[in-house]
């Protein structure tokens, strides 16, 4: 895994490695600090045992810093994360270009109605006419935004009428085991499949920075 190194996610998402510190020889050099052994290069058994016995401090050695495009409604989940350190586009200091989200077909299904927060896996008959009105709403918020600014409204006041399918931006940073605990939460097949996604995504790269640790993790939570 590079920095730079990126992949497309939704219709217009964006999840790219910006930079990280560590891996599993970090992670197993901290863990062994605390009774003054070496650091060995494959170190299975000690990270699989920190893992699974909640020893969490030595994941805190290794940090990735990812740059994420989503919906706004993603981030809005995303950021209930309060562990990671955020830097996000602001809408008062730039106009956003009009780039919003409009789920697949296949991806719009019925609501649940056992539980208020999901949908079902059944298929939408009105799925193709439910994606002309999102994209016809969406398109008629921007044409407001966009005559806003050209009527020289303050971008902070014209931002407003923007829906939370508008895509965003932001630069995310968070110590090795505080992504493995994002990724518990949001790679369960419980979370919604928009931030399950980058979720995923996350870990790939994790498996690619610290192998070891991303792959007791995964067998930890069977993910």
């Amino acid at each position: 895994m590079n920095r730079g190194d990126s992949v497309q996610i939704l219709d217009h998402g964006l999840l790219r490695l910006i930079d990280y510190m560590g891996g599993d020889l970090a992670i197993s050099r901290n863990a062994r600090v605390s009774y003054d052994a070496e650091p060995r290069e494959e170190d299975r058994g000690l990270i699989k045992y920190l893992l699974m016995n909640g020893h969490n401090t030595p994941f805190e050695s290794t940090c990735i810093t990812f740059e994420v495009k989503a919906p706004i409604f993603v981030f809005r989940q995303w950021h209930r994360h309060r562990t990671q350190s955020y830097n996000e586009l602001s809408a008062r200091y730039r106009q956003l270009p009009e780039e919003f989200w409009v789920p697949e077909a296949k991806d719009i299904t019925k609501q649940s109605k056992d539980n208020k927060q999901m949908r079902t896996d059944e298929q939408h008959p009105e799925a193709e006419g439910i994606q002309i009105s999102i994209v016809s709403a969406n398109r008629a918020s921007f044409q407001v935004y966009k005559q806003l600014i050209r009527d020289e409204c303050p971008r902070e006041i014209a931002r407003s009428v923007l829906p939370v399918g508008t895509y965003s931006h932001m630069f995310t940073t968070a110590n090795l085991y505080n992504w493995f605990r994002f990724c518990k939460e949001r790679s369960h097949e419980h979370a919604q499949y928009e931030i399950r996604v980058f979720s995923d995504a996350i870990l790939i790269m994790l498996g690619e920075i610290a192998p070891i640790a991303t792959q007791v993790f995964r067998d930890k939570y069977s993910l």
